[in-house]
């Protein structure tokens, strides 16, 4: 069969579907669609005939991406979307489908949160949570009653198949087919640019309400790959590779276990294969001998969760008992003193939020004194225990799912609390980057960093402009 797999364009060529926050981000980075790219590999390796088209990536129009599409013939069209897109998708979807004839199948956290919604929007089928088996079947010939995890309409009437378990063996799925992916062009401030993801494994342990992707697409429990096979792909980007300068494994928490992270990095050690790496870390995963192998390793950026300065706000979030403030001061002296570079996320209005809370979240985070530091108003996507509780409190201020960007591409305050407008978080998210990065300390500091790192300062002009006109704005 032949078989497309896209990520559609939308709003401009920064836009991210497949990440935590799916949105343009103030300080811009575009990242590699690696869902799509596993399911691409499966579906090539099983003999059929596939392509790939990252739009974002490419810089193509939706006149160019139909056209590319149209000449292709696929028989089917799986097209990641998301919250804020899913409009522009779904007529995307119809002019693909009356175009190519191709049958046209959503996929991704939103789609599988409110299928009957998407299949609304314009789409044929939904492959809900993990999709690439899901995808293999029906190019395999798996007729729509018999295939797991999909949802679809016959004579106007929803039906919704059995849901699919989640793969259990990580390891028997083929590398991500980074062959079709423009990969010259991932980049972020973070990282060593153009840089790809990684998966270590997928699934989290832990019951945060804001975080759709364990409660939507792959579970409240960690499946890991096996050290020798994460390996085994490292090597393979660096050998077929050559142009990615590093990975971020994309994992929710890589180091939740401490044996296999710690298995991980004697085998990364071992086998000199010195490709730099970053990773995501909670306050709690983290001890001093952790921090030493994973700095001994390759990792030279951690992207830690501390999300609040207040107990009361972590525990409403359900980070869980010892996710604490002091805590999050214990984790960054950890890695700073490992010599990890510390990326630090805080976000603005779950449960509980006063203006005092955020200002003292802000003040936390200069006290903290990382390296980058990311302040969101927590976005309550469909599905999510967050989502769920916002609406039946009436507190959601949306018409459409558009309402979820602003007018720029940026992620949006889109719920307020009675105490806190949309224009308060607003207000509260631009002082608290001018807070944090127009400090003195922070300035000379981030210019000593990049005195003695040419790649970080590369990449640090491009985001402090675009963070600059952001706050200016």
């Amino acid at each position: 069969m032949r078989l497309v797999f896209l990520n559609p364009p939308f709003h401009d060529t920064t836009y991210n579907r497949e990440v935590r926050f799916q949105a343009v981000s103030p300080q811009k980075a575009l990242h590699p669609p690696l869902l799509l790219a596993y399911g691409t590999a499966l579906c090539k390796k099983a003999g059929h005939d596939v392509d790939l088209i990252d739009a974002p990536a490419l810089e193509i129009t939706r006149e160019e991406t139909i056209a590319r599409i149209k000449e292709f013939r696929p028989e089917l069209i799986v097209m990641l979307t998301s919250t804020a897109s899913v409009e522009s998708d779904g007529t995307l979807a119809k002019e693909l489908k009356k175009e190519s004839g191709g049958k046209t199948i959503a996929v991704g956290v939103h789609a599988t949160a409110v299928p009957e919604d998407t299949l609304d929007k314009g789409f044929d089928l939904i492959a809900r949570g993990e999709y690439e088996e899901t995808i293999l079947d029906l190019a395999n010939g798996k007729s729509l009653k018999t295939c797991l995890g999909i949802s679809f309409k016959k004579d106007g009437k929803l039906i919704h198949n059995q849901n699919r378990l989640p793969i259990q063996n990580l390891d028997e799925l083929p590398f991500p087919a980074r062959e079709f992916l423009p990969n010259e062009k991932y980049y972020s401030a973070l990282y060593k640019n153009p840089f790809t993801f990684i998966l270590g494994g997928r699934g989290c342990p832990h019951a945060c309400i804001f975080c759709a992707g364990p409660q939507l697409m792959s579970g409240r429990a960690y499946r890991f790959r096996s050290a020798r096979n994460i390996v085994d792909e490292m090597k393979h980007i660096k050998q077929n590779f050559p142009a990615l300068k590093s990975v971020l494994f994309n994992d929710d928490t890589l180091n939740v276990n401490k044996k296999h992270i710690l298995e991980l990095c004697d085998l990364l050690i071992k086998e000199n294969v010195n490709l730099p790496w970053a990773a995501y870390s909670r306050t709690d995963s983290v001890d001093e001998e952790i921090a030493v192998k994973m700095k001994e390793a390759g990792c030279f950026l951690v992207k830690v969760g501390f999300e609040s300065g207040n107990d009361e706000i972590l525990k409403t979030m359900k980070k869980g008992p010892r996710a604490t403030a002091e805590q999050g001061r214990k984790c960054a002296e950890l890695f700073k003193k490992a010599g990890i570079q510390v990326h630090g996320t805080f976000v603005f209005g779950m449960p509980g939020e006063t203006k005092e809370t955020i200002q003292q979240t802000i003040d936390y985070a200069k006290s903290l004194d990382i390296d980058f530091v990311q302040f969101s108003v927590a976005q309550p996507y469909p599905g999510t225990e967050f989502f769920n509780l916002l609406k039946e409190k009436g507190l959601l201020k949306i018409d459409k799912w558009s309402d979820y960007l602003d007018d720029c591409g940026c992620i949006a305050p889109i719920f307020e609390y009675p105490n806190l407008s949309k224009e308060d978080f607003e207000k509260h998210l631009k002082s608290a980057y001018k807070q944090y990065y127009l400090r003195p300390r922070y300035i000379m500091k981030a210019i000593r960093q990049r005195m003695t790192n040419k790649e970080l300062a590369k990449t640090s002009f491009r985001s402090g402009w675009n963070l600059i006109k952001y706050m200016r704005n």
